[in-house]
């Protein structure tokens, strides 16, 4: 710091992310205890999952969304688990590496704790990717041309 500097500039957070919808990718995947008020254990198990955004300024951010893992329908983690559209059967199993990277929406909101700002996740969605134009091939042409084949129609009936 220079000796003449009279004024110093308090740095923005810039970790803090813009409210509403926001695209992102996965990034890692886990399952973490925490202390937990709520439980009897004390303790309580979530499925932290680590989403990249880039912000404004074209930072990468990292913002973490941990549900409790409970698989009751009504719990967060089995409505990110509709969300991402990967629940699994009953008696199977969710292998939770394959949920990295991919591409989610997110909805942030940012709160203010001790007057400092966090980007909160409050949802995640599986991110709806375009569907491949499927190759046609001679016989679904054929089939077509069959199909659309009006000399064949007997319009006297209508």
């Amino acid at each position: 710091m220079s000796r003449c500097q009279s004024k110093l500039v308090r740095p923005t957070n810039k970790y803090v992310l813009d409210e509403g919808a926001l695209k992102g990718k996965i990034f890692s995947v886990n399952v973490k205890e925490f202390p937990s008020i709520y439980h009897d254990s004390g303790k309580r198990d979530a499925l932290v999952i680590k989403i990249e955004f880039i912000n404004s300024d074209g930072d990468l951010v990292y913002v973490e969304y941990a549900p409790t893992i409970t698989w009751s329908e009504k719990g967060k983690f089995m409505k990110t688990l509709h969300d991402l559209d990967v629940v699994p059967a009953m008696g199977e199993e969710l292998d939770i590496n394959t949920l990295v990277g991919m591409r989610v929406t997110a909805t942030i909101e940012n709160v203010e704790r001790d007057n400092v700002v966090y980007s909160n996740i409050v949802r995640i969605r599986k991110r709806a990717t375009s569907i491949p134009a499927k190759a046609s091939n001679e016989d679904d042409s054929e089939m077509m041309e069959q199909l659309f084949d009006v000399d064949d129609i007997d319009f006297g009936d209508m």
